[in-house]
């Protein structure tokens, strides 16, 4: 049997990387009885899904957070990093079932959630004072950071990774949020001469496979998959630290500026409305026995 997987970004990114991890697994375990196809910077939603796209994929890498608008639940794939190193990887186990759930309502099996390194800003200019960053159109990921940066005074663009050379290209952005993780970083680097690393958030990007695609499987391949799933996941959690002091490196290599943190009250908003947002969505969604009023 044959598996295709897409991914909007490009080679050397985080979500083609594990893809190319998850097929080399299988391949492994189960040599050509499932063999895993793999298209990168594929400009298409959810691999197809709601889309009225024709070009059918059995599934692929997606941004978790970029599926908000088929169910709210997916803006806790980017939530607001919290004050531990282990938050994103606790996360990650707290929100599974709440992820599987949701995609099983499109018709999608959750195989692995793999953490990108924590998001930074891409800015033309450095930001040094609070009015410098109210000043800026930038390009936010979901609805989540753009209400964050929005409250910051910014002019917030919601876009997809793809979207992003034209709208670069065409003058529209000033900063974008992002980790700029391989690839990515090396494309917004030609735009960019400064990176922030905020560390707003650990998003995560879902390995994900048609529920249809996966029933077709023998029962071999299903559990070569799924075990290839659960290791792809562990592994990119436990080099995570180590992948995003990398990541820092390249981005300095490539001649960008990265600064040390915004001003301080600017930071200490910032920080504040991440705490709040954090605690809102873990007592709305996980039901913890966390209460902020909202105000």
């Amino acid at each position: 049997m044959r598996l295709t997987l897409a991914t909007e970004y490009p080679n050397g990114a985080l979500p083609g990387e594990a893809m190319s991890a998850l097929a080399t697994l299988v391949r492994e375990a189960v040599g050509d009885e499932l063999t895993i196809n793999l298209f990168l910077e594929v400009k298409q939603c959810l691999c197809g899904i709601g889309d009225g796209s024709d070009v059918h994929f059995d599934g692929g890498a997606v941004f978790g957070a970029s599926l908000s608008q088929h169910a709210s639940e997916f803006e806790l794939a980017a939530i607001p990093r919290g004050t531990g190193r282990s938050d994103s990887d606790q996360d990650a186990r707290r929100y599974r079932r709440i992820f599987e759930d949701c995609l099983k309502r499109e018709g999608f099996r959750l195989i692995a959630a793999v953490p990108m390194p924590s998001t930074g800003v891409w800015s033309s200019r450095e930001i040094d004072s609070e009015a410098t960053l109210a000043a800026m159109r930038i390009r936010t990921y979901d609805s989540l950071s753009s209400r964050v940066f929005s409250s910051m005074g910014c002019t917030a663009v919601r876009m997809p990774f793809a979207g992003l050379p034209a709208a670069l290209e065409g003058g529209q952005l000033d900063a974008v949020l992002s980790s700029g993780d391989g690839e990515a970083g090396a494309a917004l680097s030609r735009y960019f001469g400064h990176y922030l690393p905020l560390a707003y958030s650990t998003p995560l990007c879902f390995l994900i496979v048609r529920e249809s695609s996966f029933s077709a499987m023998s029962w071999r391949a299903q559990r070569a998959l799924k075990r290839a799933g659960r290791e792809v996941q562990f592994r990119y959690f436990s080099c995570q630290q180590a992948r995003e002091e990398s990541n820092l490196r390249a981005i300095q290599e490539r001649g960008v500026r990265v600064g040390c943190s915004l001003p301080r009250h600017a930071m200490a908003l910032l920080e504040r409305t991440m705490e709040l947002v954090r605690r809102r969505l873990i007592a709305e969604y996980a039901l913890a026995d966390v209460l902020v009023p909202i105000v």
